[in-house]
């Protein structure tokens, strides 16, 4: 990938969601709900003045919309322009970020600038701040920031990140400074961070408080973002990234996400965005590259011991599988959210249930407790949510259908099933959930020795045949001569 993502499919992906409520939750052989929880309004303070005079926030630019929650000149007055940020511009930075959370995706997907003017914004700052722009870029370094203790409660903010970039321009790079209120969790958990991300691709949408010049005589830009979104450019084994990541990443896809994917859990609000970020990925990734990469397949790891995709499935996040089985079930989900709708393309998609053939027994039992047991002993049921259907599949329960799958692996999903579910409505069954782009109808191969076992019997029979019918007519031809 290069060091610059390609910014149509970056404006697709990068407005990514802020922190959701409820949860979301797939279809489970017709009990659940099939399909992820659809999210409501929130409330981004949009009450405004009270009585007839209700304001028109699509008619509004984004710097109307941030005065009118609380982020007006009074603040943007103290940021000064020409130098570093510095210890008198905190309270002003800590503002912006509690405000920005109460951005709503559709908003900043409706003012966001694809170009961005550098050189307005350091000749006039003062006429563009607050305005947002798509920043794609890599990272220099990370420093984290704290908030002053007597203001942590008043704010609900103990910490942020300032993450300093070289973002690209349409000559070069420019450095800047990003304000966020996280970082992708990978960066905290690694022991060195600065060494394993420097040069981390990313991109964010960036709203513009302030220029400066750094002690370097570079021109400098400081932005606040409500997510900055992390394409890695290659495998990183201390940040987990591996070689199927990085694909997706190419395509857009903010790595960042599956850390809030969960396995053996009900979908959850925050699994959300990477559930839909993924299926458009692997959309958009040729076949014959899904293909080259899925070098394993379902069955041979369902049951593999330590390692296996049941007892370590982090350890195959978004790798491609291959798969074939038996479809027994295909539920068609529509996708409500017009943001999903607009900004990934996504208004629907399939859910299969397949049954896989396994080399060994899968054993589900609660604990001490031998009158639970459930066995899976010839195959077991995986999920697939893929996008369209081919000629010869459709809708439908009860279905006999085999198929072959290549898609990415996203979590172990805990579902309602009427096996699994009958005795103890609380009880889940636990199934691999993968993500692809497409589905094939599929005759499974012939077994050579089976054929070779077939031929035989046909000739034995022929042979069989043919004696008898050779019998009869001689023994048909005594009795004859004999009556005459």
């Amino acid at each position: 990938m290069t060091k610059s993502l390609n910014k149509f499919n970056l404006l697709c992906l990068l407005v990514l969601l802020l922190l959701l409520g409820g949860d979301g939750s797939l279809g489970a052989q017709g009990v659940e709900d099939p399909s992820p929880v659809a999210e409501s309004e929130v409330s981004e303070g949009e009450a405004g003045p009270t009585g007839d005079h209700v304001p028109d926030f699509d008619q509004m630019s984004a710097r109307e919309f941030f005065e009118l929650i609380d982020f007006g000149d009074s603040y943007l007055q103290m940021f000064l322009d020409g130098q570093p940020l510095e210890d008198g511009e905190q309270e002003a930075v800590i503002r912006a970020l509690t405000r920005i959370r109460r951005l709503q995706p559709h908003r900043v997907t409706r003012w966001l600038k694809l170009e961005t003017p550098w050189e307005a914004l350091e000749a006039n700052p003062q006429d563009h701040r607050l305005e947002i722009y798509l920043l794609t870029g890599s990272v220099e370094s990370v420093r984290e920031m704290t908030v002053p203790q007597e203001a942590v409660e008043g704010v609900g903010l103990a910490t942020y990140y300032e993450v300093d970039a070289m973002l690209d321009t349409p000559t070069g790079t420019t450095f800047g400074t990003i304000i966020v209120e996280d970082i992708p969790q990978p960066w905290k958990v690694t022991l060195n961070p600065e060494k394993n991300i420097l040069g981390a691709s990313i991109s964010c949408p960036g709203i513009f408080l302030k220029s400066f010049e750094t002690g370097e005589d570079r021109q400098g830009f400081v932005f606040a973002t409500p997510k900055i979104s992390w394409h890695p450019s290659e495998p990183n084994h201390d940040l987990g990234v591996t070689a199927d990541q990085v694909r997706l990443a190419e395509q857009g896809m903010d790595i960042g996400e599956l850390s809030h994917v969960k396995d053996r859990v009900k979908f959850e609000g925050l699994e959300r965005e990477p559930f839909y970020q993924m299926m458009a990925a692997v959309k958009r990734i040729p076949a014959d590259q899904q293909t080259a990469m899925a070098n394993q397949t379902v069955s041979q790891y369902l049951t593999e011991p330590k390692v296996g995709l049941m007892i370590a499935p982090k350890k195959y996040r978004a790798k491609f599988m291959r798969l074939t089985g038996l479809c027994r079930r295909i539920t068609k989900i529509e996708v409500d959210d017009e943001d999903i709708r607009q900004r990934l393309g996504i208004d629907h998609y399939y859910e299969l249930s397949v049954f896989v053939p396994i080399a060994n027994p899968i054993v589900s039992q609660r604990a001490g407790d031998e009158s639970t047991r459930k066995e899976f002993s010839n195959d077991y049921p995986v999920l697939v949510c893929v996008a369209e259907l081919p000629s010869g599949l459709s809708v439908g329960e009860d279905l006999h259908q085999s198929v072959a799958v290549t898609g990415a692996f996203f979590k172990l999903w805990a579902y309602r099933t009427p096996f699994m579910s009958r005795d103890d409505f609380t009880r889940r069954q636990i199934s691999p959930l993968f993500i692809a782009a497409s589905v094939e109808r599929y005759a499974a191969p012939s077994d050579p020795q089976t054929n070779q076992f077939v031929l035989s019997m046909l000739v034995v029979l022929g042979v069989v045949v043919g004696l008898g019918i050779a019998f009869g007519v001689v023994f048909s031809r005594k009795s004859a001569s004999r009556r005459r």
